[in-house]
C-alpha cells in the first residue's frame, strides 16, 4: 500500500497514514517481540520476526487453526510449547475482526543463571525428540529446535543411497528444507568430511571454503556464516552423520565453554534420537513388507467371468488376519480359487494363512483337482510345527461352450457357499467336511455347480454369518441370504459391498472378527 493509505492489510492502526507496510514488519521485528495477528477467519495477517521463529510453518495468508495450540475457537491465553520451552500467548482485540496474539515464555529466562537456562533447554529438547518416533518428523525437530538457542542456522548432513548424502536444514525466521546431494558437498565446510566419515569423535570447528555452494546449509539467498561447528551424530545403529552449526556470531561458530559442552550434549541426545527414530522406520518397513506378502493378490481379469472380494481382519491396527482368499486364473480361461479361515486371528493366524496360501500356490502346479488338493494340504499343516487348523473352500472353474460357467467345489469344515440366481432365488451349496489340518485320514466333500449369465457364486469366512449385533445376536446366514437375494442384479463388484454394507449396519462399529467375500460371477 502506499504511505497515505488508512489500512494495514485490511487492519485499522492509528497514524497508519504516515508509514507503510514494510515499516510496521520492521516494527515488529526490531522489537523482538512474538506476534500474530489474525483476522475473523482465522488467517494470520502479520507474524513478526520472533513468532515465525517460534512457528516455522505459519506465514501470512496461513490459518492459525492447528498451529501448536492453536483451536480456532480461543476466547483466552493459550498455551504452547515452542523450541522446547513453554509460551503463554494473550489476544488483544485490535477491532471487530482482528486479533493480536503476544507470546511471552512461561517460564522466563534467568540471566543470573545460565547453567539453569542450558539444562532446561536440553531436558525440554530431550522430551520433545522423544515424542515421535517417525524418522522425519524427528530429524525435523533436531534443525528447528537448535535455533535460535545454539547458531542462526541448523543443518543434519547423513549418508543416502547411491553414493549421496540427505540434509535436512533450519534457519532463523526460514523453513524446514531437505534434499538430496553428491557428496562433494562434504567439501564445502572444512572438517565437515572428517565429522561425517566417523574418523572425528568430538565438536570440531568448521570454515566455509571459498567459492563453495551452501544452498544445502544457508539457503541461496543468505550470506556466508561466519564460522560453522560440525558435530558427529553416533549412536547405536547409527554409525555416520553430522550435527552442523553456522551463525554469524558467537553461537555456531567456534562454540567453546559451557556451550561447547551443551552443543555436544544436544548433538548426543539428537543422535539417540534419530537412532530410535530409524530403528523403528526399518521395522515399521518391515512390517510393512511382511503384512502386504500376506495380503490377497489382486483379482484377474478374464473373459466370461466377474471377480469381487472383500477384506476386513478383525484388528485394524493390522491389515492381515485368518481369513484369506486367492484366486489362480489360467490362460486357457480356467481358474482355481480358494477361501479359508485360520483358526484365531492376529499376527500368528495370518502366518498360518499365509504357509497355506503358498502352500496351495506350489501345489496346484501338480494337482487341480479341488478334494485332492485338500488331501494333500492336510499333509502339509499337519507336518508343520502349528498346532492350528483351517477351514477350506476350494473351488476349479471352467467355461463351457455353451458360455455358463461350471464350479467343482472341495470343502474342508467351512460354511456353506451360496448361489445367487439372476432370477433373485438363493441356493445353499451343501459340501460337508472336517477340518483342515486335524485328521491324517479326513473327509472333505465335493459339490458341482454351473452358473448361467448373471449367476454369481459367494464364498464367505465365518467372521459373516457370527457377526453379533447390538443384542448380542449373530448375523446368521438367514441374514446373509437375504442381504444377497436382494442384490439380484447387481455386478459382483456391487453385490460384494452391498453386502458388506447390510453387515456394516448390523455391526454399528462393534468388534468383529476375520471377515472375507470372495464372489464369482458369470457374465
Amino acid at each position: 500500500m502506499s504511505a497515505t493509505g488508512t489500512e494495514l492489510s485490511g487492519i485499522p492502526l492509528s497514524r497508519q497514514e504516515t508509514v507503510g507496510a514494510a515499516v510496521w514488519q520492521a516494527l515488529l521485528d526490531a522489537a523482538d517481540r512474538a506476534v500474530v495477528v489474525q483476522d475473523g477467519r482465522g488467517v494470520a495477517r502479520v507474524v513478526s520476526r520472533r513468532a515465525a521463529e517460534l512457528f516455522p510453518e505459519l506465514r501470512p495468508g496461513g490459518h492459525l487453526t492447528g498451529v501448536a495450540g492453536f483451536t480456532g475457537s480461543e476466547q483466552g491465553p493459550v498455551e504452547t510449547t515452542c523450541q522446547g520451552l513453554p509460551w503463554t500467548w494473550s489476544p488483544t482485540r485490535l477491532d471487530a475482526d482482528h486479533v493480536a496474539w503476544h507470546g511471552d515464555p512461561t517460564e522466563p529466562e534467568q540471566p543470573w543463571c545460565e547453567k539453569c537456562a542450558q539444562a532446561r533447554f536440553l531436558a525440554n529438547s530431550s522430551r520433545l525428540l522423544g515424542s515421535s518416533l517417525r524418522r522425519e518428523e524427528t530429524l525435523r525437530s533436531i534443525v528447528q529446535l537448535a535455533v535460535p538457542t545454539l547458531a542462526d542456522c541448523c543443518a543434519v548432513v547423513l549418508p543416502s543411497r547411491r553414493g549421496r548424502v540427505e540434509w535436512w536444514r533450519y534457519t532463523r525466521g526460514g523453513d524446514t528444507e531437505h534434499g538430496r546431494v553428491g557428496q562433494h558437498m562434504l567439501r564445502s565446510v572444512t572438517e565437515l568430511a572428517e565429522a561425517f566419515s566417523g574418523s572425528a569423535t568430538k565438536p570440531l570447528s568448521g570454515r566455509p571454503v571459498p567459492g563453495a555452494r551452501l544452498e544445502w546449509l544457508t539457503g541461496a539467498d543468505s550470506a556466508v556464516p561466519d564460522a560453522v561447528t560440525v558435530v558427529p551424530l553416533r549412536h547405536e545403529g547409527l554409525d555416520a552423520g553430522v550435527l552442523v552449526l553456522a551463525g554469524n556470531d558467537s553461537r555456531g561458530s567456534d562454540a567453546h565453554g559451557d556451550q561447547l559442552d551443551v552443543v555436544r550434549d544436544y548433538a548426543g541426545r539428537a543422535a539417540a534420537a534419530l537412532s530410535s527414530a530409524h530403528s523403528y522406520s526399518e521395522q515399521a518397513r518391515a512390517t510393512e513388507v511382511l503384512e502386504a506378502s500376506l495380503l490377497p493378490a489382486e483379482l484377474p481379469e478374464a473373459p466370461g467371468v466377474a471377480w469381487a472380494a472383500c477384506y476386513r481382519p478383525a484388528q485394524s491396527s493390522i491389515r492381515v488376519g485368518g481369513d484369506f482368499y486367492d484366486v489362480y486364473q489360467e490362460s486357457d480361461g480356467r481358474a482355481l480359487f480358494l477361501l479359508g479361515d485360520v483358526c484365531g486371528n492376529g499376527v500368528e493366524a495370518a502366518t498360518l494363512a499365509g504357509r497355506i496360501r503358498h502352500t496351495v500356490e506350489a501345489l496346484r502346479l501338480v494337482e487341480t483337482e479341488p478334494t485332492k488338493l485338500l488331501h494333500l494340504l492336510n499333509r502339509a499343516i499337519l507336518t508343520s510345527a502349528d498346532n492350528r487348523f483351517a477351514t477350506l473352500v476350494v473351488g476349479a472353474m471352467e467355461r463351457l461352450d455353451s458360455g455358463a460357467v461350471r464350479i467343482r467345489l472341495a470343502s474342508g469344515g467351512h460354511p456353506p457357499p451360496l448361489v445367487l440366481r439372476a432370477s433373485g432365488a438363493v441356493e445353499e451349496i451343501a459340501v460337508p467336511g472336517t477340518l483342515v489340518g486335524v485328521l491324517p485320514d479326513p473327509h472333505f466333500g465335493e459339490a458341482t455347480v454351473t452358473l448361467s449369465a448373471g449367476d454369481v457364486c459367494l464364498l464367505y469366512s465365518d467372521g459373516v454369518t457370527e457377526a453379533r449385533g447390538g443384542d448380542g445376536e449373530q448375523f446368521g446366514g438367514h441374514r446373509l441370504t437375504e442381504a444377497l437375494g436382494s442384490g439380484a442384479g447387481l455386478l459382483a463388484d456391487d453385490l460384494t459391498r452391498h453386502v458388506e454394507q447390510r453387515l456394516d449396519t448390523w455391526l454399528d462399529g462393534r468388534d468383529h472378527d476375520d471377515v472375507a467375500l470372495l464372489a464369482l460371477q458369470a457374465v
